[in-house]
Formats: C-alpha cells, sequence, structure tokens
C-alpha cells in the first residue's frame, strides 16, 4: 500500500467524499423507487438536482435535499470528533433514534426502522437485526468515513473490520450487510490513500472482504466490459440489479464510478439514472469519486444547490483532524 499523501490534499479528499456523498445522495432522492426507463421518460438524463414532488405536484422535499444515507454516515462523524478519532457507537446510536423520530425518517428502509425502533426500548445499540429481508444497502453507504478514519493510519485490518463491523451492528446483524459496508469502506480507504487503479477497485475489494453475494456480484461487475456511453452504462447496469439489496447497490456503485473515474458528475449520473436504489447508489458513488477526485472536482452548481453544505464542509474538516489524532499526527496546544 502506498503512503498517504500531502495533507493538504488528503484533506482535499476527504471534503470530496462527504460532499460527493451527499451529492449522489441528494440527486437520487427525488427518483429512488423508479425504474431506469421511468426516470429516462420523465427527466431524460437527470444530472441535476429536483426536488421530491407528491401526487399533486406539489414540493415535498426541496432540491438539492439528501437522505438518510447521509444522515447516518454524518451521525458516524459527529460520534468521533472529540474522541480522538475512535468510533463511539451509543453516541452515534443516540444520533439515529434522533433521526427516526424526526422529518427525515420518512427516507428511512423499514430493516433500520425496526433496529432503531427497538435500540429505543432496549438502549443496546449492537443489536441490530439480522434475516434475508434485511439485507439492504443502507448500512453500507454510512460506511464511507469509516473508510476516511482510517486512511491516515498504518494500515490495521482487525481494526478496521472492527469499526465498520461497530457501525453496522448497530442497525443490521446481517453479514452480508456487514460484507457490504466493509466493501465500501475499504473502497473509500483506498482511494483516500490513492492506492489503487479505479480499474481494479472491484478485485481488490473482492479480494478483501469475505466470500459471499457481495464478492461474487463484485467479481462479475468487474469481469465486464462497460460501454462506453454513459447512457448505456445506466441501463445497462439497471439489468445486472438495481434493487435495494446490499450486494446489488454496492457492486453497481462500484460499476458506476468504474465506468466515469475521472468525471465525477457523470460517475454519479450514471448511477442515479440506473434507477431503483438511485440515492444509496449515488451516495456511495459519489463517496467513491469524491475521495479519488477531491472536491475540486465537485460541480459548482450542485455545490452551490446542496442543503447543508456549510454544515458538511465543517464536518468533513473535523473528521480529517480526528483521522490526524487517530494516526498520531495531529497534537492540538491549549493557549495560554
Amino acid at each position: 500500500m502506498v503512503q498517504p499523501g500531502r495533507p493538504a490534499d488528503l484533506l482535499d479528499r476527504f471534503l470530496g467524499s462527504l460532499l460527493g456523498m451527499a451529492i449522489g445522495d441528494a440527486l437520487g432522492m427525488p427518483v429512488a423507487g423508479l425504474s431506469s426507463d421511468a426516470i429516462a421518460a420523465r427527466y431524460g438524463w437527470l444530472d441535476r438536482f429536483l426536488p421530491l414532488l407528491a401526487e399533486d405536484g406539489t414540493i415535498e422535499v426541496p432540491a438539492g435535499t439528501f437522505t438518510e444515507d447521509t444522515e447516518l454516515a454524518l451521525c458516524l462523524v459527529e460520534s468521533t470528533i472529540g474522541q480522538n478519532g475512535y468510533l463511539d457507537v451509543t453516541a452515534a446510536g443516540y444520533r439515529f433514534v434522533r433521526l427516526l423520530e424526526g422529518p427525515g425518517s420518512r427516507f428511512l428502509d423499514e430493516p433500520t426502522k425496526r433496529a432503531l425502533a427497538s435500540a429505543r426500548e432496549h438502549g443496546d445499540f449492537q443489536r441490530g437485526i439480522a434475516g434475508p429481508e434485511t439485507a439492504t444497502g443502507s448500512a453500507a453507504a454510512r460506511a464511507a468515513p469509516i473508510g476516511l478514519l482510517h486512511a491516515l493510519c498504518r494500515f490495521n485490518p482487525e481494526l478496521f473490520v472492527r469499526d465498520v463491523l461497530r457501525a453496522t451492528l448497530i442497525t443490521h446483524a446481517e453479514l452480508e450487510v456487514v460484507n457490504g459496508a466493509l466493501a465500501v469502506a475499504y473502497a473509500v480507504l483506498l482511494l483516500t490513500q490513492g492506492a489503487t487503479p479505479p480499474d481494479v477497485l472491484s478485485d481488490e475489494v473482492a479480494r478483501f472482504i469475505d466470500e459471499d453475494a457481495v464478492a461474487r456480484r463484485l467479481r462479475t461487475v468487474a469481469s465486464l466490459a462497460l460501454p462506453a456511453d454513459p447512457h448505456e452504462v445506466a441501463r445497462y447496469l439497471a439489468t445486472l440489479g438495481a434493487s435495494a439489496r446490499v450486494d446489488e447497490v454496492v457492486a453497481t456503485a462500484l460499476a458506476a464510478f468504474a465506468a466515469a473515474p475521472d468525471d465525477f458528475l457523470r460517475a454519479v449520473s450514471i448511477a442515479v439514472n440506473a434507477g431503483g436504489a438511485t440515492d444509496t447508489r449515488g451516495a456511495i458513488t459519489g463517496a467513491l469519486a469524491g475521495a479519488a477526485l477531491g472536491a475540486g472536482a465537485l460541480p459548482p452548481a450542485l455545490l452551490d444547490g446542496l442543503e447543508g453544505r456549510p454544515y458538511l464542509e465543517m464536518a468533513a474538516r473535523a473528521l480529517f483532524h480526528a483521522a490526524q489524532q487517530r494516526a498520531g499526527r495531529f497534537l492540538r496546544l491549549l493557549a495560554r
């Protein structure tokens, strides 16, 4: 593994990943659940923020609003700040529950809602629920900051896996979901450090995680020759699996990034226009592309239209300092 780059470059990647996650999430928010064909018929090629509309045409959620995928990732970020870069699952869990009780709960999938409702009663945030019906991709999307948190340290696989597991078990105890979260976090780590070319990223991730449906689908996607035209790539990914299942959403998100590794907007647009789990796939693809390219590659128009941008920027900088503290690179001195 190569040595991490200069601090300024790494901070730019932290900013790019968190902001990129939110942008991809917000792009996919208004069309989540629609098929690729339905999105094309209604909007053409979706590469701009749109509001979520009610059946009567009124605005239910403003354009540029991200969903629980980014909200829960931010809860994990907040739980590491002030803890010298170490994850506080209890603090994160209580933040998750507050989201359950607020307007953002509309975006939570059913397994996450059930897990948090149960945790609210028993107070144990390491008793996530399991079962085939719980194998959704939301926990995988929120694992992206774990990859950032470990990007400045000498890589310790045991500690890395432990953090991903603890972050996932807040809501999900299904092993396939843990593996999907591990795949996303590891991919973000590799891209942040500039350690792996995008064209072999899926292979590298599949080698690191356990052998299950996530790894098998990653290998399938990695072996495919994707078309050059982004519209064709989006339609192709839709045929590979556009549901919210963790294996499908993780594999297609990595494929969307691999199809346009040097163009943030093209990558996240492919992810969103594939249909299905557009917000989760968009969030993961945005986190990957932002980590690889940095904040400077994010489209200014989308940055300007992103709800909560100032807070996201502050959170990314604070996460960077927390990662420096964890790696022993950052000493906060008291002024007298």
